[in-house]
């Protein structure tokens, strides 16, 4: 007969291995397609969430980003940009201007990728009008941050880059974060 602490760790083995076999992650990494691309845009958010559950990807989107306006929608391979509270010592180092991990983010986007970039809280602004025209130049196929977004009138006449955002801000937060170049990639 097994003892009641033997069940508990012989049903929690069990309730392991049934998550996992749900959600074992890819086999091995890939590129996506433009073809591809056009299909996944078809798609609702939630059939795509879904889907990267159980691909073992439950926790690779941002939660609670909204679109600056209704009919906005972006597909597209990833960019990533995290952001980091403010320190004297990485300020320091931090390249001025174009040179910086932001602009540099910025170049790597096209038509087909979408610039994640992930801030140090809901309230604290990536950008606006100003930054964001480069994105505009490049064609960029959307912009999601679990951040704020400055000017957003402007980015939704002129700009017109389909940006998701937590919150519509009026400040600059730049005292409060940098960029750091710390997960600077292109998921396929």
């Amino acid at each position: 007969m097994l003892s009641s602490s033997s069940r508990l760790f012989s049903r929690r083995v069990f309730q392991s291995a049934a998550l996992r076999s749900f959600a074992t992650g890819p086999a091995s990494g890939g590129e996506i397609s433009d073809e591809l691309l056009q299909k996944l845009g078809s798609l609702s958010t939630q059939a795509l969430v879904d889907g990267l559950w159980v691909m073992g990807w439950p926790s690779a989107q941002i939660d609670g980003a909204r679109p600056l306006s209704p009919s906005m929608k972006c597909v597209g391979r990833a960019v990533t940009l995290q952001f980091v509270p403010a320190r004297p010592d990485i300020a320091q180092d931090k390249p001025a201007g174009g040179e910086s991990p932001e602009y540099e983010a910025f170049e790597k986007c096209g038509p087909n990728e979408v610039l994640v970039m992930s801030s140090v809280g809901p309230w604290e602004s990536v950008g606006g009008d100003i930054k964001f025209l480069r994105l505009k130049q490049r064609e960029i196929g959307g912009l999601v941050t679990d951040g704020s977004v400055r000017d957003t009138d402007e980015i939704i006449k002129v700009s017109k880059v389909h940006v998701f955002q937590r919150h519509a801000i009026s400040n600059e937060s730049s005292h409060i974060f940098v960029f750091v170049l710390t997960s600077f990639s292109t998921w396929d």
